[in-house]
C-alpha cells in the first residue's frame, strides 16, 4: 500500500471514475461496498459508505440528547400529525 494521502483519479468518457485499488483500501472500503456520494467544499465529492454515514449523524447528535428518544419524539410529531389530519 502506498503512504501517499492523495490518488489520482480519472473520469471516462461517461463521467465514471474508477478508484484506485490502494484508495479504497485505505479507507477500508470492501470490494462491491454500497457508497453515498454528498458534495463537499467546491469542486469536493464526499464518498462514505453507510455505517460512516450513520456514525457521522451520530457523532452530531450526540450533543442535542436531552433523555427524551429521538424516536418518540417523531413518532409523536407524526401522531400529532394524524389526528389533526383526521379531524
Amino acid at each position: 500500500m502506498t503512504s501517499s494521502t492523495h490518488w489520482k483519479v480519472r473520469l471516462d468518457d461517461r463521467r465514471r471514475p474508477t478508484l484506485p485499488e490502494e484508495l479504497l483500501s485505505a479507507a477500508g472500503i470492501p470490494a462491491g461496498a454500497d457508497l453515498t456520494a454528498r458534495v463537499g467544499d467546491e469542486g469536493m465529492i464526499i464518498l462514505e459508505t453507510r455505517d460512516a454515514v450513520r456514525e457521522r449523524i451520530r457523532r452530531r447528535m450526540a450533543p442535542l440528547k436531552t433523555g427524551v428518544s429521538m424516536v418518540d419524539e417523531l413518532l409523536a410529531e407524526r401522531r400529532a400529525e394524524a389526528v389533526r389530519e383526521d379531524a
